[in-house]
């Protein structure tokens, strides 16, 4: 059982496995009580964990930084668990129907595995979507509730890989009860003599730094990290910075039984939603790329090209409503990118 998703971003290959695996549960130390100035909404998230936040937006925590990354591609790992809280306004295309479709991870065999049910949410009736599936550590399970007020959709998801869910769920059940839904944005005058700070995520810098493996090279912005990952094929590298969901992820293949770069489009575009591949350059090498949108908010492509024996697959993925800052930085590092 596979879902079409690679990073919240690529195909979400996910591999199955034994039920009988599990992981550790996430250590939750205590819960604090975290609240948005801007909308207004709350919850409590583990201390002790990886946590994130924009203002108006989004409280997301996961079990530490590096799963943070496996809830976006569900790469090979053990365990982890996220909690994650966002404000979304409602608009002509969008309510809690669009919303809970657009959630959804879709599977190769098209099956739909979620169930939607009835719930509560900060004292409002809501919508409550779950699914479970196997991954290579055990069981992958989520919920995602969502509930409307002052025409802004508070959606809060739990989720955890390697068959840890139920043993977070006493912890889970606190977090929800302790959400306070969001409402119309407030305006947030300055206090005399106070200067302003930017809050949340870091922007890319425009300033570049070099990185190369045996593979090839790229520059990346001065303030993203480099971190090798798993791959079923030669080498799989990510390049992020402090927003989780904005990223460039470099896959390296061996091609040496299939070099034909139109064969290998016309055999990957099913798993891009069977759109039509956009034809351009990278590193000087004839290279196709897939547009598409893994979930709300969040625009990808998938580059595809081929040097000597070897396939390279670039994803690229970033936060729609901050496209004009993440997307001509990303498109530059591409520029500058060279295969080896």
């Amino acid at each position: 059982m596979k879902p079409l998703n690679i990073v919240l971003a690529g195909i979400l290959l996910l591999i199955v496995s034994s039920c009988t695996r599990h992981a550790d549960p996430a250590k939750v130390e205590s819960l604090k009580l975290t609240k948005d100035d801007v909308r207004l909404f709350e919850m409590k998230i583990p201390s002790n964990w990886y946590i994130q936040t924009v203002g108006g937006e989004l409280i997301v925590a996961t079990s530490s930084g590096k799963d943070a990354r496996r809830f976006l591609d569900f790469s090979a790992g053990t365990g982890g668990a996220k909690v994650e809280l966002r404000a979304l306004v409602m608009d002509s295309t969008r309510n809690i129907d669009t919303l809970l479709k657009n959630t959804k991870l879709i599977f190769e065999d098209s099956l739909d595995r979620y169930e939607v049910s009835d719930a509560t949410l900060g004292g409002k009736p809501a919508k409550k979507l779950s699914v479970h599936f196997d991954q290579e550590d055990g069981e992958y399970k989520s919920e995602t509730y969502f509930a409307q007020q002052d025409s802004v959709i508070t959606m809060v998801q739990f989720a955890a890989f390697g068959k840890t869910f139920d043993a977070l769920q006493s912890t889970f059940d606190e977090i929800l009860a302790s959400v306070k839904l969001a409402r119309r944005a407030v305006e947030l005058k300055p206090k005399v003599d106070t200067v302003l700070k930017p809050t949340g995520p870091e922007p890319p810098s425009d300033t570049l730094r070099p990185y190369s493996s045996g593979n090839f090279a790229i520059e990346i912005p001065q303030n993203f990290e480099a971190k090798k990952g798993q791959s079923s094929g030669i080498s799989s590298v990510s390049f992020f910075g402090s927003r989780y969901d904005c990223a460039i992820q470099v896959d390296v293949f061996d091609a040496s039984k299939q070099k034909n770069l139109d064969k290998i489009i016309e055999q990957n575009k099913g798993n891009y939603g069977g759109g039509k591949a956009t034809a351009t350059t990278l590193g000087g090498q004839k290279a196709f790329y897939f547009s598409y949108n893994p979930k709300a908010n969040i625009a990808s492509r998938a580059y595809f090209t081929v040097k000597g024996d070897k396939m390279f697959r670039i994803t690229m993925n970033w936060y729609t409503p901050e496209q004009s800052i993440y997307l001509p930085i990303f498109e530059k590092c591409l520029s500058k990118m060279t295969m080896q």
